[in-house]
């Protein structure tokens, strides 16, 4: 894995059969950076959009692909680092949302499926490569995405986990 990871397209949602950029994701007008666990020597982080709050603080606007217990629309404080970018320090608020990680496999869902799928379920979508989606929903879904998620993944279409890994 690649040390600085950037998401590659905005947070999207499924409108009238296609997926468009989620409204509030268009608000973020900065990227925080947030330190990745990791296992070497070598810090890994991963760059979230997020807008910028009144009183500094700063709401995620991406769904997190690689940090864990981080969602979309959690309110986050942030410093600036020696290089100028913004580092995340702690979560202030959590936005009560669920992220969701699939992973795709040959003979598997295709990344159009589970946009299509997750999204006509009411899941934000961020794409991160033919083989890596992440979703995000509210938590009113939030079992019935996980259900849905585990019958998928029984029936080998593919693999996810959840971003909540604390209690």
């Amino acid at each position: 894995m690649a040390d600085h990871l950037r998401h590659p397209s905005p947070t999207g949602h499924w409108v009238s059969g296609a997926l468009t950029p989620y409204p509030q994701a268009t608000r973020a007008d900065t990227t925080v950076w947030f330190a990745l666990p990791s296992d070497d020597e070598q810090q890994q982080w991963e760059a979230l959009a997020a807008e910028s709050q009144a009183d500094g603080s700063f709401l995620v606007r991406a769904v997190p692909l690689f940090a864990y217990d981080l969602n979309y629309g959690d309110r986050v404080s942030a410093v600036p680092s020696a290089e100028g970018s913004l580092v995340a320090t702690r979560v202030l608020e959590d936005g009560r949302r669920f992220t969701f990680r699939v992973a795709l496999h040959a003979g598997g869902s295709t990344v159009p499926e589970v946009v299509r799928t997750y999204g006509s379920l009411g899941c934000l979508v961020e794409g991160w490569s033919e083989s890596l989606v992440g979703l995000s929903c509210e938590e009113v879904q939030a079992q019935a995405v996980a259900d849905r998620l585990a019958t998928d993944e029984e029936q080998d279409r593919l693999a996810y986990e959840t971003g909540r890994q604390a209690s």
